[in-house]
């Protein structure tokens, strides 16, 4: 960036990695941050930082407008990240407020745009090492299809019109203050509620949270990352049970049950059938089967040579730090 008071919005800081994101770039690089929040009060930590936290919404263009006045560069990280909202709503966010966000982008002629993607993007494929020339495919997983059609949108605005853009896809984010693969991982483990699937012998494709932020603030600086899309991944995968185990030997918990992938999909479509009479959706469903007999991998070689970055921290560095995380916060 070439302004001497280089500014920079985020979207989604009150969600986990868009907050982390604000959090080391108002500390660490030297730049005011203005971060987007629809409930400005969950985003006070921040301000407590030094963020400029505004009030608005990505659906909404005259407060994004607002938002990225003077911004020289954009992360947009906010989305609907919850399989189990309608496709109306989840389109509406992921498509839709992408759509103002690069309007508004373009608008403001902001010097990079950083798209929060993600693997979903690939639907699924059951291959190892995976990469950017592998196309996008949409399978009729809604929030899937949603990223898929929010990358392209990103792509076309980057074609048609020159918006230095760049589309980051990170695999699964772990680490201090991760809901889905830290804290809600660790405390199934602690209920002795996990249930491997095939033995754990199936991958999980992890990302620390800090390798990530790394990556990404990269991807706002390197210029020959504009117009890419970049796996993010720390590289190889890891088996579920190698997961799980880190959990809990922080537990004391050495063993998990186990069940094979038919009868777990069976009693997913049993519970599935339940959620739907009582009303409510069940947390075990097809889609959770889906994720934890996955057999494939990311490759993370293109965002090494692009942005010449390394995930500094490998996975048994990654769980000592989660783990003195847990602790301070109270989890252990």
């Amino acid at each position: 960036m070439t302004n001497q008071d280089p500014k920079v919005l985020v979207t989604g800081a009150t969600g986990f990695i868009g907050g982390q994101l604000a959090a080391r770039l108002q500390r660490e690089e030297g730049v005011q941050v203005c971060a987007l929040a629809r409930t400005p009060a969950k985003g006070q930590w921040l301000a407590d930082l030094g963020v400029d936290v505004v009030q608005g919404d990505i659906t909404d263009a005259t407060s994004v407008r607002r938002a990225i006045q003077g911004c020289q560069v954009v992360y947009h990280a906010a989305a609907w990240a919850d399989e189990r909202g309608s496709k109306q709503e989840v389109w509406a966010v992921n498509v839709g407020g992408t759509e103002v966000m690069v309007e508004a982008a373009l608008k403001q002629g902001v010097e990079r745009f950083v798209h929060l993607s993600s693997c979903a993007v690939y639907g699924s494929l059951q291959q190892m090492g995976i990469d950017e020339t592998t196309p996008m495919r949409k399978t009729g997983r809604v929030y899937h299809d949603s990223k898929v059609e929010a990358e392209e949108v990103v792509g076309r605005a980057y074609r048609e019109h020159n918006l230095p853009a760049v589309s980051a896809r990170p695999s699964q984010v772990y680490g201090p203050g991760s809901p889905q693969f830290t804290i809600r991982a660790f405390e199934a483990v602690r209920a002795g509620k996990v249930i491997l699937i095939d033995g754990g012998k199936h991958f999980i494709k992890p990302i620390y949270i800090d390798n990530l932020v790394d990556a990404l603030i990269l991807c706002a600086q390197v210029e020959r990352a504009a117009g890419q899309a970049l796996n993010l991944s720390d590289g190889e995968p890891v088996t579920w049970r190698q997961f799980f185990e880190a959990y809990g030997l922080m537990l004391g918990k050495t063993s998990f049950s186990s069940a094979p992938r038919s009868a777990a999909y069976l009693f997913a479509l049993f519970n599935e059938a339940k959620g739907k009479i009582r009303g409510r959706p069940s947390s075990m469903n097809r889609e959770v089967v889906k994720t934890f007999s996955s057999r494939n991998s990311f490759s993370n070689k293109k965002a090494r040579e692009i942005l010449g970055w390394t995930p500094a921290i490998d996975f048994d560095e990654g769980m000592r730090r989660t783990e003195v995380w847990l602790r301070d916060k109270g989890y252990l």
